[in-house]
């Protein structure tokens, strides 16, 4: 999925990787998802029930089959081609593009999502991004309606958004803007978020440096987490690597932070337990060569990615030698947009499609969907709870009338009886005289 500020070349940016891609048929599928606030105004989420194989109801497809006329969903080759390759236009609502390629002798299932630019004020603003966190919300209902099916679908679609590119927009502000900060902390919640940079022909190299070193200074100062490529504890171990400090050494630091080889002198090391525990690093070694940490290392040097976009309207472009390449001509030269030296496209397409394809899918499933199913499950849980109070508090409110309605009558009946009592006590009159047994203080 592609995010951002209006006009900083998200749907250019899409249709350079197009460009870039191997594609199996020249099929593919676009659909037209008019608004996401569809997402946000309906009820998409999955059915409560346990075992339930209801999924839940998807107001984009209901939207485009209106659109149509005809009954089905607004796809085909000729839409999804043309959507890359044809006129440019602004995007002015939701699209989703299907794709079938192959990257490194796979089959992989594409799925690109073009949104509308962020434009307005505060409250627009936020309203779009509801729209957008809604839609990821879908994506997740989705598969939790799967998982609760008595027989789950074995070929089952990966319906997530695995990687989320918010463009920067350069032109404003040396950081990120508060707008970008509202945005991403609240984006960062539902998928991986990755930040690039656009429209970085217009940037020198040193602006590029501080623009960069900008934008990861404000998303620290503001808790902003972006796809690490690189984690802290990777890092040491690489450096640990390059200093060649030892295998033994190697391992240790892959295992401790700072000082903790002072901690445990103090506290007596355990040759067992340390062999103990180099055995159960050796299949995260053999999984972290320094080759794939070091290619993790450059990945996470390149954050931000900077960005350039082809040409558009059918302007071929071609090098030095010919050879028809995607870029963009000025009257100093020809740039290249695949070319490294140029801007960190290359590497993105890298990361995205091969490198860390598998481990953003499993960030996503393993972190945000199952922080998305703990919360439904959590709300579910005090929704019932909350009911079940309701329903105690209820009958015991049935219960209270009851009584007060027949307490009035009960108590009537005891005043009365209470009353001739009172009446015949009351009524008789002493006999004063020698035979009653009060006769002598009244005499006297």
């Amino acid at each position: 999925m592609v995010a951002g500020n209006s006009g900083l070349g998200k749907t250019s940016f899409i249709r350079t990787l197009f460009g870039t891609l191997k594609l199996r048929t020249r099929g593919g599928a676009l659909k037209n998802k008019a608004s996401m606030a569809k997402f946000a105004s309906s009820d998409s989420g999955a059915s409560e029930d346990q075992g339930s194989e209801k999924s839940p109801t998807s107001p984009v497809e209901s939207s485009a089959s209106t659109q149509n006329g005809n009954g089905t969903k607004a796809s085909g080759t000729k839409d999804s081609v043309g959507y890359a390759t044809g006129k440019l236009e602004r995007t002015l609502n939701s699209f989703e593009t299907l794709l079938e390629i192959d990257e490194g002798n796979e089959k992989i299932n594409l799925t690109l999502v073009d949104t509308p630019g962020f434009v307005g004020t505060d409250d627009v603003i936020d309203a779009h991004c509801d729209e957008i966190l809604a839609y990821l919300e879908y994506q997740f209902d989705l598969t939790l309606a799967e998982e609760r099916k008595v027989r789950r679908n074995p070929k089952a679609t990966d319906n997530q958004i695995h990687a989320c590119l918010y463009f920067l927009d350069h032109s404003g502000t040396s950081g990120l803007s508060e707008a970008d900060i509202r945005i991403l902390k609240r984006l960062g919640t539902r998928v991986n978020l990755i930040p690039v940079i656009s429209r970085a022909d217009t940037l020198t190299r040193t602006q590029t440096k501080k623009m960069k070193q900008a934008i990861l200074k404000d998303a620290a100062q503001h808790q902003i987490n972006f796809f690490q490529f690189l984690s802290p504890k990777l890092a040491q171990r690489l450096l640990a690597q390059q200093q060649g400090d030892g295998e033994h050494h190697k391992k240790r630091a892959s295992r401790q932070g700072p000082g903790d080889d002072e901690e445990a002198e103090e506290l007596g090391g355990n040759d067992e337990e340390e062999e103990e525990e180099e055995e159960e690093d050796d299949d995260d070694e053999d999984d972290w060569d320094p080759e794939t940490l070091e290619e993790k290392a450059r990945l996470q040097s390149l954050t931000p990615f900077t960005v350039i976009a082809q040409e558009e309207d059918g302007v071929e472009i071609r090098d030095s030698n010919g050879k028809l390449i995607q870029g963009r001509e000025f009257p100093w030269g020809v740039l290249n947009c695949m070319d490294s030296q140029h801007c960190d496209l290359n590497g993105l397409r890298s990361a995205l499609l091969s490198s860390h394809r598998q481990e953003l899918k499993e960030i996503t499933y393993g972190y945000f969907y199952e922080k998305y199913r703990t919360e439904k499950l959590l709300a579910r849980t005090k929704s019932q709870h909350i009911a079940h109070q309701q329903q105690q508090q209820l009958r015991q409110m049935q219960q209270q009338q009851q009584r007060q309605q027949q307490q009035p009558h009960h108590h009537q009946q005891k005043n009365g009886s209470a009353g001739g009592t009172h009446l015949r006590n009351n009524g008789a009159i002493p006999t004063v005289g020698p035979s009653s047994p009060i006769a002598g203080p009244w005499e006297e």
